[in-house]
């Protein structure tokens, strides 16, 4: 995939989107971070840059439980955006849900490439990373 320029971090945690700015950073990951707060937020931004690809990020971590759009809400959206723009975009369920259901459910989805439990270990963020 290459190097990850641009990471987006949907989730209406603000803890979480904290935590995991610092561990990138610690870890010396050299990306930028966009933060989202709910679903709805974030496909309003990748909506208005399809086509921009410097502008949409290269790794995507999108929480299940959030206001106003969930992350299956917005994965049911997203998948209505061009495939070649969602080919470059690596995609991971990451939330503190253990609802078999739910981890069943982004096993199946094509664009998700990971179910991941929070807290993100460092150990995992690095494997995400690469």
């Amino acid at each position: 995939m290459g190097k990850i320029k641009k990471v987006a971090v949907i989730d209406d945690d603000q803890v979480f989107q904290l935590i995991i700015k610092k561990q990138i950073e610690m870890k010396n990951f050299d990306c930028e971070i966009l933060n989202f707060y709910n679903g709805q937020e974030a496909f309003d931004f990748f909506k208005a840059n399809v086509g921009e690809d410097d502008k949409l990020p290269d790794l995507v971590m999108l929480d299940v439980n959030m206001p106003v759009k969930n992350g299956w809400d917005f994965l049911q959206d997203y998948q209505t955006l061009p495939v070649e723009m969602r080919k470059k975009i690596s995609l991971y369920m990451v939330t503190s849900s253990v609802i078999q259901s739910d981890i069943d459910k982004a096993n199946d989805n094509e664009n998700i490439i990971s179910f991941v439990s929070k807290p993100i270990t460092n150990d995992k963020l690095e494997e995400i990373f690469t």
